[in-house]
């Protein structure tokens, strides 16, 4: 079914993998929010589909920035992270997202030992990038709408999962 006019449309564009490797609580900041460091390490983010331009990138590090609402619904997160193709290229990846808060997600988040894995449906993000390589530049004109799940390992490693969309402008007169 093709969008309405004028309403904007999805087209895959990629997947991000990477391991999360803390939960660094900061205590409850002066907007009455928790504030959780999430670093991340290693991973991938690699192109699908006949998105363009192809990506092939080891993610190097970052970090999450979790807010949790002082009314324990939900999740505000700012995400900026680095990614290096095999000739060295870096690109920036930045993020901004909101968590749906529940007995499945809030003890992965906060760092539970007791917690499991949570399905994609919990989360959405809007991201971009910041890549001044000319094989790459296109990418720092779009914008991106991602889903994610997180993935507790039998190793109790969290492993981040996005599946992320390029958002194409609706057209049309009416």
């Amino acid at each position: 079914m093709a969008a309405p006019a004028g309403f904007p449309t999805l087209q895959p564009a990629m997947k991000i993998r990477c391991g999360l490797t803390g939960f660094l609580p900061c205590g409850d900041i002066h907007t009455g929010s928790a504030l959780f460091g999430l670093p991340f390490g290693e991973g991938s983010l690699v192109s699908v589909g006949d998105f363009q331009p192809k990506l092939d990138f080891k993610m190097r590090n970052g970090q999450d920035w979790f807010r949790i609402d002082a009314d324990k619904k939900h999740a505000r997160a700012t995400i900026s992270g680095m990614a290096v193709d095999a000739e060295g290229r870096a690109l920036r990846c930045i993020a901004e997202g909101i968590f749906d808060l529940n007995e499945h997600t809030l003890p992965l988040i906060t760092g539970d030992p007791n917690a499991k894995s949570i399905p994609f449906g919990h989360a959405t993000e809007i991201m971009r990038f910041e890549c001044g390589h000319e094989e790459y530049k296109a990418i720092e004109n779009m914008l991106f709408a991602s889903s994610l799940r997180l993935i507790k390992e039998e190793s109790g490693e969290i492993v981040a999962e996005i599946a992320i969309s390029r958002i194409i402008s609706g057209t049309g007169h009416d």
